[in-house]
């Protein structure tokens, strides 16, 4: 039953207690691979379940609704929902922070956030394609069938396992495009070995993008990109990462404030990347270029509220123009590469 329908009856909703939550989300990380078993009915209060099972149940409902606008909506609530659970869990249980399974559903439930907008820069026409009793495509991924069992574990009041199978499949649909599969107990030692032997190691990813980033800014000059191993390492480039998705969650607001806080924020995260490098990491053309017009972007988005249109004209969903450049292509593709693709294709 429904926790409405429970209550009329005077039952104990199962759903919304921490038990059944415990369950689920141990359920789920295992089916993505994470065989820690770390999940506890302590990590969340009783409350926090309630809070969530009526989340999900609201989702749910939304998305019934059978219209591409229900839909959006629906999809939105149920991943900001994950998110905001997970964030809590994690905060009471806080050996989380290094479980594999709660970052691929965080990562997944973030980047179901952004497609899920019913309106957002990275695409005016929205990520939403929906076609009621028949197809679901979100970001061009067809989630039909995963959202169907995702639903009908909930609402047919399957056991918490079940449901959090469900749960993982169709967050799993979302997940980070250069994410590799590994479903065995070891698949943390077996990422580790990867990495030793070739594979893409943390803090790699963002290098990559860097030296993209560094070389196409020297495009049409005689130079080659040099970088010694110890440049960009990864401290700097995991701060760089967090703040640039702190400028990015600015500019998706479509508002004129919050891009300009957005836009100065990237400037500043690329300024303190650039000036935590030695000498030898910066000498490039590419790398003068690129500071140089992020010191110039912070400078002209640090301007006062009363000189904004002056210098920033903005116009959501169709326009950016910054100190006289036109920007709005050119930023809605990094958004695009930075949040849909991977980190690594943003570079350019």
């Amino acid at each position: 039953p429904t926790p409405a329908a429970a209550a009329a009856a005077g039952q104990p909703d199962k759903k919304a207690t921490a038990k059944y939550w415990a369950e689920a989300l141990q359920s789920a990380f295992r089916k993505l691979g994470d065989f820690s078993d770390k999940v506890f009915e302590s990590c969340m209060t009783e409350a926090l379940a309630k809070e969530q099972s009526e989340a999900v149940t609201a989702a749910f409902d939304t998305m019934r609704q059978k219209s591409r606008r229900g839909m959006q909506q629906g999809l939105q609530k149920v991943s900001k929902s994950m998110l905001e659970f997970l964030d809590k869990v994690e905060a009471t249980c806080t050996h989380l922070k290094h479980s594999v399974g709660l970052q691929k559903l965080r990562t997944a439930a973030d980047r179901l956030s952004v497609l899920a907008a019913a309106k957002n820069l990275l695409n005016p026409g929205g990520q939403v394609d929906y076609d009621p009793m028949k197809s679901l495509k979100v970001g061009g991924v067809d989630v039909h069938l995963e959202l169907n069992r995702f639903i009908g574990a909930w609402i047919s009041d399957y056991k918490a396992k079940e449901f959090g199978e469900g749960l993982a499949d169709f967050f799993d649909d979302f997940k980070e495009q250069e994410e590799v599969e590994d479903r065995s107990p070891s698949g943390t030692a077996a990422a580790s070995a990867a990495a030793a032997a070739g594979g893409t190691a943390p803090g790699e990813g963002l290098l990559r993008m860097v030296r993209d980033a560094l070389t196409s800014a020297m495009a049409g000059r005689d130079e080659k990109l040099d970088l010694a191993p110890h440049c960009f390492p990864a401290d700097t480039t995991a701060a760089f990462s967090a703040d640039v998705n702190a400028a990015i969650d600015h500019m998706l607001h479509k508002r004129k404030r919050t891009m300009q806080q957005g836009l100065k924020e990237l400037a500043g995260a690329t300024d303190r990347l650039l000036h935590a490098q030695k000498t030898e990491c910066i000498w490039s053309s590419g790398a003068k270029l690129i500071w140089k017009g992020a010191k110039k972007l912070r400078k002209v988005t640090s301007r006062m509220v009363v000189d904004y249109g002056t210098h920033i004209q903005y116009e959501a969903m169709k326009s950016l123009v910054v100190g006289g450049v036109a920007i709005h292509a050119e930023l809605n593709n990094f958004l695009a590469a930075w949040r849909l693709r991977s980190q690594e294709e943003s570079g350019e």
